[in-house]
């Protein structure tokens, strides 16, 4: 009798190193000896070096705040923040491109390919911000929900995806129907972990702002739904556009045999369920694409997941999978080159002005910044910020401190000219022009040129 033939082994192996190849190749084209993260990386990396002081989860030396995203990335943050000044942030680029490799390793070749293809993953998996990790709490709850996860690891995977990005704590919902016993016990067991972590954080916010929330979701509001082509509805719709039509297609046929499926498993309802819900939380949130559309990645490995779900049942895979990717190829080109953009652009505008202010200075000097990451990263000055992230003088809302409380405790402003027109016209005679920066690729600070100021 005929022996079956053994199937190979698929290996994954060569899909981490395409990835490494390809973030090397954007590393080099990014231009200048220095090619930075995004801006919010040198945030992380200032809170992650406290946590070897004497006054943890300080951004300005002993002043406690609530300004960063994701108390879980602290942890990599501060490792990187070891390797000093010049080198912590690749460091922390490198623990991104970690994440997001650990990320394809979950998945299936096929859907795996499908995820490198996705150009907002592959600009932010090495950005230095925990999105690849946000990507990689979703595949882990994905997995949870499919494969019936016992409540205890389910439990801790939640808070995982918690602590890595607050708004993920909505996969409890498809948790909590994927239980096999949906008993108030149960569900209690599932959220308790989650929830002792958020009462912790809680408590730190109040304790350092008097907030509930963390100060990122006061400081930073929303770009309106209706507004430039670069921005808002127009602008996300075109992101979504550029990474892929057919994707949406393609999951959205998943999502409708999902949820048509009358009851044989229960999963997968909970399945169809996480894709929905954050596209729904992201728009919510943030309804607009920022260009590097950070706050919808995870939302789109939720599309490639669902994707990946309709393919493993298809008897042309291959051709699907080829075709899917085939239409996902502009959108990585044009994402690439945002990445290699968007580079120079922190260089110019955040990274630049820092080193300049570091000459410039004393360390016991304060200056007032409206992107305050790099400014704090590399000068070590104690920092006034303009939107409130870790000064809650400065938070948007009827009590905001205006331009003579900044004039009395400031000795520079680093502002863009036009964003912050009101508060340099309040100034007046204040102000004395020092120096001006420039950037010819917008990609992520939001204004093409940054200017400092001494304050008489």
């Amino acid at each position: 009798m005929k022996k079956p033939r053994r199937r190979k082994k698929t290996t994954h192996y060569s899909i981490p190193l395409i990835l490494l190849a390809g973030v090397i190749l954007l590393l080099i084209l990014g231009g200048d000896l220095s090619v930075p993260p995004m801006d919010d990386t040198y945030i992380h990396l200032v809170y992650g070096r406290s946590l070897f002081t004497a006054a943890p989860l300080s951004f300005n030396h002993t002043e406690p705040s609530s300004g960063f995203t994701s108390p879980f990335w602290l942890l990599p943050s501060a490792v990187a923040s070891l390797f000093g000044t010049a080198w912590a942030p690749a460091v922390l680029m490198v623990f991104s491109l970690l994440a997001a490799g650990a990320a394809l390793f979950m998945l299936p070749p096929f859907a795996g390919i499908l995820l490198l293809m996705t150009g907002p993953f592959f600009f932010h998996a090495s950005s230095g911000m925990e999105t690849a990790l946000s990507c990689l709490a979703v595949i882990a709850v994905w997995r949870c929900a499919r494969d019936g996860t016992g409540i205890k690891v389910s439990s801790y995977i939640l808070m995982g995806a918690f602590l890595v990005r607050p708004e993920l704590a909505i996969l409890t919902i498809p948790l909590v129907l994927s239980l096999k016993e949906r008993t108030p016990s149960n569900i209690l067991r599932l959220a308790a972990p989650s929830l002792i972590a958020g009462l912790l954080w809680m408590f730190w916010n109040i304790h350092s702002m008097g907030l509930p929330l963390p100060s990122t979701f006061y400081a930073k509001q929303p770009v309106s739904w209706l507004t430039s082509a670069n921005a808002g509805l127009p602008g996300l719709l075109k992101g979504l556009l550029i990474t892929s039509p057919l994707l949406f297609i393609a999951a959205a046929i998943s999502i409708t045999g999902l949820l048509r499926n009358k009851g044989k498993k229960r999963s997968e309802v909970s399945l169809a369920l996480i894709p929905l819900l954050l596209f729904a939380l992201s728009l919510y949130l943030q309804p607009n694409s920022f260009f590097q559309m950070r706050y919808y990645v995870p939302a789109l490995t939720a599309l490639v997941l669902a994707t990946g779900h309709w393919l493993g049942g298809l008897q042309r895979r291959k051709l699907n999978v080829f075709i899917l990717a085939v239409s996902m190829l502009p959108g990585l080109i044009i994402f690439a080159g945002r990445r290699a953009d968007a580079s120079y652009d922190v260089y110019s505008i955040d990274v630049r002005p820092a080193q300049f202010i570091a000459s410039v200075a004393s360390p016991e000097q304060t200056v007032t910044a409206a992107d305050i990451g790099a400014v704090k990263w590399i000068t070590d000055m104690e920092i006034l910020d303009l939107d409130g992230l870790v000064t809650v003088q400065r938070l948007p809302g009827s009590g905001r401190e205006g331009w003579l409380w900044i004039k009395g405790r400031s000795d520079y402003l680093l502002a863009f000219p036009e964003q912050y027109s009101d508060l340099i016209s309040e100034a007046g005679s204040s102000l004395e022009f020092l120096t001006g920066f420039r950037s010819d690729r917008n990609v992520i600070c939001g204004s093409d040129s940054v200017a400092l100021w001494i304050i008489n």
